[in-house]
């Protein structure tokens, strides 16, 4: 069977969720990364979130109806949210846990944490234990994104998964943020290394260098090879989701919807010369 490719309504930019609603058939995808924002807080590209952390019952209905008429299915929630060694973050992630569950989400992408000694480490895994408990009781997996933390590279991760040893816990791992968060990794090595516990994919572009927010089209950054990655992710039966991100590049500004629409585009077609569609 060929890979489910969803999109992030990030790709879409500050027209946000509803732009991506609206377009995505229209390239040939039907599956969604949908992000719950947490309420209050300032959204990265000043886009009007779809959903929050205190969406109402009503608010949820009218989400799936939108959906639905769109004819476009979520694959997967992101509910980054903070720190869940800390009680307001954990709050807030049991909460938009609850909403991806009424959504019918099986997958959200979540906060993994990070400690500052290691006497801090029996808590946040206590925390995510708990978490893991609250996903799996709505027949949920919460994926443990990759950032800055725990899982901020491929070693933490596994660690991570080892010691957690939690199975509604599993791993998102990001192509771009990858090089993002870390000096020089070797992308095909770590995604080998971290692959069996993979629940969720970002296919993000970059051009390789740390700290350096440059997220073009699937394609058009380099330091990703597409083809590659398909190569390992196939090999090894992976079963879920593949999300675009096209996270835009530091300093754009005000670019119109049809540039946000292409950049799909673009990077829809740089996955089918890969092979990403195939049977």
């Amino acid at each position: 069977m060929p890979a489910t490719i969803a999109c992030s309504t990030t790709s879409y930019g500050p027209f946000g969720p509803r732009a991506a609603i609206t377009h995505l058939r229209s390239v040939g995808l039907q599956y969604l990364e949908l992000p719950i924002h947490t309420h209050g807080q300032k959204t990265r590209y000043g886009e009007i979130p779809l959903l929050t952390s205190i969406a109402s019952d009503q608010e949820i209905a009218e989400a799936q109806v939108l959906l639905t008429d769109h004819g476009v299915s979520l694959a997967s929630c992101q509910i980054v949210t903070g720190n869940p060694l800390f009680k307001s973050a954990r709050q807030v992630l049991r909460r938009k846990l609850e909403i991806a569950g009424q959504l019918g989400v099986k997958l959200v992408i979540g906060d993994a944490g990070e400690v500052q000694s290691p006497d801090q480490l029996p808590a946040l895994y206590q925390a995510l234990t708990e978490l893991g408990d609250v996903a799996g009781s709505l027949g949920i997996t919460y994926c443990l994104d990759l950032q800055p933390g725990i899982c901020r590279n491929h070693r933490g991760m596994i660690q991570a998964m080892q010691d957690l040893d939690h199975p509604q816990i599993r791993l998102n791992f990001d192509t771009g943020s990858l090089f993002y968060y870390n000096d020089e990794p070797v992308l095909e090595i770590a995604l080998l290394k971290v692959c069996p516990y993979i629940r969720h994919l970002n296919l993000k572009d970059c051009l390789g260098e740390y700290d350096y927010w440059y997220f073009p089209p699937l394609g058009y950054g380099g330091a990703v090879d597409f083809m590659r990655v398909h190569q390992v992710m196939r090999d090894m039966g992976f079963p879920a989701p593949l999300s675009i991100h096209v996270d835009g590049i530091e300093g754009e500004r005000d670019l119109p919807l049809e540039t946000y629409q292409k950049q799909v585009v673009d990077s829809v077609a740089t996955l089918r010369e890969c092979g990403y569609f195939n049977p």
